[in-house]
Parts: structure tokens; C-alpha cells; sequence
């Protein structure tokens, strides 16, 4: 057998994505089954028809969140509350026990994905219970009208660029740690575009730094392309990560392109591992914790409250729908409501003034 995933090439295959040991499914696989328990679905498999409207990111995270729901229903089904562990098999009330216990454990967001990629899954294995549940159950599965999380304090943000402004230029690991910071911070970018970032795609002129990126989320499906534009604020640091990383490089004997390279001879790009750590030692220095998303959203909010028109603040950030933007990440805060209507009517009593002149 191969050490990797196995390919599914047809619904029959799929009654033991969830291995059964003996008739009628009881129980975990006996040892001699462990190494074929894994979710059999490689970047060249599917979950649905129409395979290729999928990035190979979206896959190996549906692939990621299968394996951790494989975990969950052998559990389920040790404890009596599951009836098989066959997904061509799986009925309405498995699925009632699986999403009530999700929804006891995680947030609407994520019992959302979990919907889609075992729907998605099951429908390859011939099996619409969603359907049926949908019939069945039809208040069952939560809406998505979840409040926006909050971007980062201001004050939170003064201590991030004070503190990275104040790293000495030859603590290289130190100001390696606060680049993954800022440029998440100043530029909004997701994980996987910050490991993918490259050098000769960033520019610098009397405006501010921009960068091109080339490896996006969903790329080759609905996300594009684009140019990112950096805060003002981070120029002062990203100035001199630069040069850090230049010796760093040298100092390590390796040559790379990427914004954060891998210090690894035989990478070019770093793992998304190898940025959350240099992201929590960040997190102990500046005395509060954060995580990679919350800066991303602090991006977009700053681009709001300075007034960047919505459309092009949905493009900065990548998004394919404005809706997304607004929804999830960035809004224009209530307090700021009252001074912006008076601006708003004031410039408008100004025009018609002139109109009328």
C-alpha cells in the first residue's frame, strides 16, 4: 500500500472511508487496518461532482476536516450514539447527533464547513441523507449570521509597531518573528499569500510599498491576482527587515525569493507551521495574545476608518463579494456614524451650493 492517501476513483470504494471491523461495523480498526484509515482523498480525488471547481487548498483542507470528523463519529459510535461508520450508510439521526455535538464544541462558522465538506462526501458516496435531514430536521443546521469579530485595538497596534521599530537590526530570528506580524498587520495577508509572498514582487515608491501576489486563496477558481498595498506605518520596519533578512540569508549560506523564506536548504518557502511560531514568540514579546486573522481584519477595518471606498478595500483584501468584506472583517464603526453623516451632508450643501452659483 502507498504511504500517502489513496485515490477514490468510484462511490464504491467509499464504504470504508470509515474502516469497520467485522459485520455491522462495531467498533475501531484492529491494528493490522491503522495505516488505511486515513481519509482516502488526495489533491487528484473528489468530494462532489465537479471535481476541478476545487483549488488544491480547498481540498487538502476538506481533507483535513474529514480526517478530524473520522476521529469524532468512532467516538460517537463507541459511545452507542452512532449507528455505522460507513459514510454510504450514515441516516438523518447520525447526522442530528454529529452537528449537535459540533454545535455544543465549536462556532457557527465552522459547523458550516464541517456541512460541506461531509454533504460534498457523501453525495460521492452515494448517499443524500443531507437532503433527507434537510426535510427532516429544517431548523437544524444554522444559519451563517454570525457578528463580525473585532479587529485589534489601536493601542494593541501602537505596541506591535513600537516594538518592531525597536528590535535591533542584527537580532535577525527576532525581527523574522514581527515581519510575519506586520506584514499580516499592514498588508491583511492570509497565511498561505504571506508564505508564498515574494521579494521581486514588492515595490517600493513615493506613495507607500505595494506587493503582487501571485499564490492566492482559491486560486485558478475565484481568487485572483492582485496588488496589495501596505500601511504607512510599517515602512519604517519592513525597511529594515529587508536588510536583516539579507544577512540572515548570507550568514545561513542560502539564496531565496520568498518575503519570508524557509531557513531550511532544501525549501524556498516556509510552512504555515513556521509562521505561527514565529508569530507567538511575537505574541509573548509585545504581552497580549493574537492570532493571524485578527490582523488581517485590522487591516481591512483601517482601511475603512480612513475612509477607502468599500470596493477597493474588498479588492485589497481579495475578497470575491463585497458581502464577505463587510460581513466578516471590516465595517464602519457606530461611533464614527454621526461624524461621517455630517461630513457626508455638509459636503453635499457645499455642492449644491456651488451648483447653484
Amino acid at each position: 500500500m502507498d504511504s500517502g492517501q489513496e485515490k477514490i476513483s468510484s462511490p464504491s470504494e467509499c464504504g470504508h472511508l470509515f474502516p469497520i471491523v467485522g459485520e455491522g461495523g462495531t467498533g475501531r480498526p484492529r491494528e493490522p487496518y491503522q495505516a488505511s484509515v486515513r481519509i482516502r482523498v488526495n489533491h487528484h480525488s473528489t468530494f462532489s461532482e465537479g471535481t476541478d471547481e476545487f483549488a488544491a487548498s480547498t481540498i487538502d483542507s476538506k481533507r483535513k476536516r474529514l480526517t478530524q470528523l473520522k476521529g469524532i463519529i468512532y467516538d460517537l459510535k463507541e459511545q452507542g450514539k452512532f449507528s455505522t461508520v460507513s459514510p454510504r450508510y450514515f441516516t438523518t439521526k447520525d447526522i442530528s447527533c454529529l452537528l449537535g455535538y459540533r454545535k455544543s464544541k465549536v462556532d457557527i462558522a465552522t459547523v458550516l464547513k464541517d456541512v460541506s465538506a461531509l454533504e460534498g462526501f457523501l453525495k460521492f458516496c452515494g448517499n443524500d441523507v443531507f437532503e433527507k435531514f434537510r426535510d427532516e430536521y429544517p431548523r437544524f443546521i444554522p444559519k451563517r449570521h454570525q457578528k463580525r469579530k473585532p479587529s485589534m485595538p489601536y493601542e494593541h497596534v501602537h505596541r506591535i509597531v513600537e516594538y518592531a521599530n525597536g528590535i535591533d537590526v542584527n537580532d535577525h530570528y527576532r525581527m523574522r518573528s514581527f515581519a510575519v506580524v506586520m506584514f499580516c498587520l499592514c498588508g491583511g495577508l492570509r497565511n498561505l499569500e504571506l508564505r508564498y509572498a515574494k521579494l521581486s514582487n514588492l515595490s517600493f515608491n513615493d506613495n507607500g510599498i505595494k506587493i503582487w501576489l501571485e499564490d492566492v486563496i482559491g486560486k485558478g477558481t475565484y481568487g485572483e491576482a492582485r496588488y496589495v498595498p501596505f500601511l504607512p506605518f510599517g515602512r519604517e520596519f519592513i525597511e529594515r527587515y529587508l536588510r536583516s533578512r539579507d544577512v540572515l540569508l548570507k550568514e545561513l549560506g542560502l539564496q531565496s525569493d520568498a518575503l519570508i523564506p524557509s531557513l531550511y536548504e532544501e525549501y524556498e518557502f516556509t510552512s504555515s507551521k513556521n509562521l505561527r511560531k514565529p508569530k507567538d514568540h511575537a505574541m509573548r514579546d509585545v504581552g497580549f495574545k493574537f492570532d493571524l486573522r485578527i490582523l488581517r481584519r485590522t487591516y481591512g477595518q483601517y482601511l475603512v476608518d480612513s475612509e477607502v471606498r468599500f470596493e477597493i478595500v474588498q479588492v485589497a483584501m481579495g475578497h470575491s463579494s463585497p458581502d464577505t468584506t463587510f460581513q466578516n472583517y471590516a465595517g464602519v464603526r457606530t461611533e464614527r456614524v454621526p461624524d461621517l453623516v455630517f461630513k457626508g451632508l455638509l459636503e453635499n450643501k457645499e455642492k449644491n451650493r456651488k451648483e447653484v452659483v
